[in-house]
């Protein structure tokens, strides 16, 4: 497929004043005791925010947060990740409402100062989000003058935050959004050969179609993992050639990574999802999944890394892009359009 184009923050009107709705994702995992466990999405989203504040906008976030049943659930409010990006803008206005949309919300935006933040409460604090309901959108959506999205975790979901109010507001990718489209771009459209796939993890259901669908596309797949065991030959001739792990451990061993060390070392274009074992049961587990990755990095290959378990998996290496989204990079690399981006505007588009 080819990507088209599409309009960023840096072709957005931004004046001084301008309010800006930006969608983020900021569904952060937190330990037991209410601590941000890995920050790295709201890091990503910096760079985009600071873009606005730089320019004198007002920006108002927005974020879904954990699964609230369509209700105010105190467990699942942004007020910890409020105090968090606080400490995050040490030099700006950050400001928290305890509501997502009505009067009180509009009195807080329209007391802004210019080049400050205000974070919306949870948008899934109602089943209008996730119903994608018209007049709660339109509601949302009249906070701002512009919407930009940079929640690409968020893209694949068709909600009143992410694609309802891009129905009332000009839309336009944040700079994180632009570089994971961007980056898994290279995967999609003209990826440089030899392109090798490495595919791990549990959910045989979800990657045995998508190995699959990249055999079509791609030279090498490296299979591991759980769907290891359970990968069966359907007899179609495909592109790739396809080289699964023996092994039956919590996983692969030093002697599948070695066989597949020249293949890793050789390709131009390297796409993984998926750990290859149970990397994280202790500090004894994961070498062969550990292993993988020092070869990837040290390849001279254009690295991608999915999202989610993946990204645990090898966040102590240094790849060319690490997704910020799981089910959202993994749609994105099938073909499937993604609402959160459909809905946005085309470059050059008036």
């Amino acid at each position: 497929m080819k990507t088209i184009p599409i309009a960023t923050v840096e072709d957005a009107p931004i004046k001084i004043g301008t309010r800006v709705l930006m969608r983020v994702d900021y569904n952060v995992p937190m330990t037991v005791d209410g601590e941000i466990s890995d920050d790295k999405r709201m890091v990503d989203s910096l760079p985009t925010v600071r873009y606005l504040l730089e320019r004198g906008a007002r920006v108002i976030l927005c974020s879904h947060f954990g699964r609230p049943d369509g209700k105010p659930e105190p467990q699942y409010s942004l007020r910890p990740v409020y105090e968090h990006l606080q400490e995050l803008l040490p030099n700006v206005m950050v400001r928290f409402s305890e509501q997502t949309v009505g009067k009180a919300v509009e009195e807080q935006i329209e007391t802004m100062p210019n080049g400050s933040v205000l974070l919306l409460e949870n948008t899934r604090f109602t089943p209008d989000e996730t119903a994608n309901n018209p007049s709660f959108a339109k509601q949302l959506a009249s906070l701002g003058e512009i919407f930009v999205n940079d929640a690409f975790g968020a893209a694949h979901r068709a909600h009143a935050s992410t694609v309802g109010v891009a129905s009332y507001l000009p839309g336009y990718a944040g700079f994180l959004m632009a570089r994971e489209i961007e980056y898994l771009s290279k995967i999609t459209d003209n990826p440089k050969r030899p392109f090798t796939v490495i595919i791990g993890g549990k959910k045989a259901s979800d990657k045995l179609p998508l190995a699959r669908k990249l055999a079509d596309r791609a030279d090498n797949v490296l299979v591991g993992g759980r769907i290891a065991q359970e990968w069966q030959d359907d007899g179609i001739k495909r592109r790739a050639k396809i080289y699964v792990a023996p092994d039956r451990g919590l996983d692969i061993s030093l002697a599948t990574v070695e066989t597949w060390k020249p293949i890793i070392e050789n390709s131009a274009t390297i796409f993984w999802n998926g750990p290859l074992g149970q990397f994280d049961v202790d500090a004894k587990n994961g070498t062969g999944t550990r292993a993988v990755a020092q070869l990837v990095v040290n390849s001279h290959a254009v690295s991608v890394v999915g999202g989610g378990d993946t990204a645990a998996a090898v966040k102590d290496y240094q790849f060319t892009h690490v997704s910020t989204g799981g089910g959202a990079a993994l749609e994105y690399i099938e073909g499937t359009t993604l609402p959160g981006i459909a809905c946005l505007k085309q470059k050059g588009e008036k």
